[in-house]
């Protein structure tokens, strides 16, 4: 294998591919570290001019991702109650439409409108003879809020007495 020496540079000195080394050189050497030393202060100035602005951009990340996950938990805990109340609409059709009182139908179990209809069925079978519904009472027959009246002499009696004790 040949040996490859650096080819000389017009001062003598040389790298393998034919850079000069400037380290060799004393005035070469101080103007590269002089060089090197005013580009690494430009460099420091630059980063320290970038510091605040890249502070307050890891500040505004946190805040949006703070916000964004409020968001989200806002947007979840509406879903969350948008879904109850569907259930509970779906549950006070269903007991509605057999016939169900508020009691019974808190009672119901099931997720969808078939589950619930199939338990109101059951929960019906269960309580009424032989499987058929018992009629409701109808709240607008009956007394109408008046009260009867009252015995004369009951009521003489208490006008009676009244009038003694004052």
């Amino acid at each position: 294998m040949p040996h490859l020496d650096p080819v000389p540079g017009p001062d003598g000195t040389a790298l393998p591919d034919g850079e000069p080394r400037p380290w060799e050189d004393p005035a070469a050497a101080r103007a590269e570290i002089e060089r090197l030393a005013a580009e690494l202060a430009g460099h420091a100035a630059r980063v320290a001019e970038l510091e605040p602005a890249a502070a307050e951009l890891h500040q505004l990340q946190e805040a949006g991702k703070t916000e964004a996950q409020r968001l989200t938990e806002r947007a979840e805990a509406a879903e969350r109650q948008a879904e109850q109340t569907r259930a509970e609409l779906i549950r006070a059709q269903v007991a509605h439409s057999r016939g169900l009182t508020e009691r019974q139908a808190a009672r119901l179990v099931g997720t969808t409108r078939e589950e619930l209809e199939a338990d109101a069925d059951e929960l019906l079978a269960d309580i009424t003879p032989g499987g058929h519904r018992l009629m409701q009472p109808d709240p607008s027959q009956g007394s109408s809020g008046q009260q009867a009246a009252a015995d004369p002499a009951a009521v003489f009696t208490g006008i009676l007495h009244n009038s003694l004790h004052r």
